[in-house]
């Protein structure tokens, strides 16, 4: 070959030369044909792993969050008086926590309900009433003899008629001034800071003295920690295996503990940012033995493994598991 390509000389080009050389072209393209078959065979290989990994055990890192964080605040502005719970105070479902300054609701409470109490008005509209109505059934009696002018009974009667309007019109005074009482008294309850639900004080924003603004109004942070949800990001992929009320064990790192529970719901819509859609599994503390904000690991259970949990309506991937 090396005489070929160096010489062109007719002599040296013999008829093996150029079968060999035939050989070498067909070789060449065998080759070509061959290599794009053997990268599809070596791609598809993953899949087939991929497949593997949705039917083996799959682990998420993720935190748990308390069921309800609530920013408890003051219903009104003004000076805050006096904050009664320290950070990591159990709390009672409507638990006086704080209180703002109230002076002035507490004197317009006695006023009202001084003016609640004074039925001298009442009792002076109710004698005149009972007096004009005396008088006219007198009249009355009189007329029928003939022994009173028909003018002095319209006169009698008309009275009578004005005196238990005045009646009618203190009462309803009284009514009303037993209404403002009750406004009078909300307003100095609204002065009270009381927790809604029952849980622990995790941050306190403001000491006594401190003014609450409409801006800044949150005085404590509660946590409703009866019951935690575990939070994992899992890869939009892996949604086909991950499903409402699918078993899992969750991996508390804090105290290292390790409890069965089952996703409880899955969000129907997908994080652009990192591909992954976002999974709860909810966990009972009713002890009050997990924390918040702990680290935790969520590992799939194989499909064979028995669990006591209730079964969810099939079908069910993604929203709240439906309990039968």
């Amino acid at each position: 070959m090396t005489s070929f390509a160096n010489n062109n000389d007719d002599k040296n080009f013999t008829p093996s030369s150029l079968a060999a050389i035939l050989a070498l072209i067909a070789l060449a393209a065998m080759v070509a044909l061959l290599l794009p078959s053997m990268s599809l065979a070596q791609t598809a290989q993953p899949a087939k792993n991929s497949s593997t990994r949705s039917q083996s055990l799959m682990v998420y890192e993720g935190f748990t969050e308390p069921r309800h964080d609530i920013m408890v605040a003051a219903t009104e502005i003004g000076r805050l008086e006096s904050v009664t719970i320290e950070l990591g105070d159990h709390v009672k479902a409507g638990q006086v926590i704080g209180s703002l300054e109230d002076a002035l609701q507490a004197s317009s409470v006695r006023i009202a309900t001084l003016q609640s109490e004074m039925t001298g008005e009442l009792n002076a509209a109710k004698a005149e009433a009972d007096l004009h109505r005396s008088r006219v059934a007198s009249l009355r009696q009189l007329a029928a003899e003939g022994m009173a002018r028909p003018d002095e009974l319209t006169r009698a009667e008309t009275d009578f008629r004005i005196a238990t309007a005045r009646y009618v019109a203190a009462e309803e005074q009284l009514t009303l001034r037993k209404l403002e009482l009750d406004r009078y008294q909300l307003q100095l309850q609204r002065r009270k800071i009381r927790v809604p639900m029952d849980g622990v004080i995790s941050k306190i924003f403001h000491k006594p003295g401190e003014y609450i603004t409409p801006g800044d109004p949150a005085v404590v942070r509660l946590l409703v920690m009866d019951k935690l949800f575990a939070v994992f990001n899992v890869p939009v992929e892996d949604t086909t295996v991950v499903k409402v009320g699918a078993p899992v064990r969750i991996y508390l790192r804090s105290n290292s503990t390790t409890l069965d529970a089952e996703i409880t719901s899955i969000a129907p819509d997908i994080d652009g940012e990192s591909g992954t859609v976002q999974v709860r599994v909810e966990l009972d503390n009713a002890d009050g033995a997990l924390l918040a904000g702990d680290r935790c690991t969520l590992r799939l259970a194989s499909a064979g493994r028995p669990s006591s949990a209730k079964r969810p309506v099939a079908g069910a991937v993604y929203g709240r598991a439906i309990q039968r």
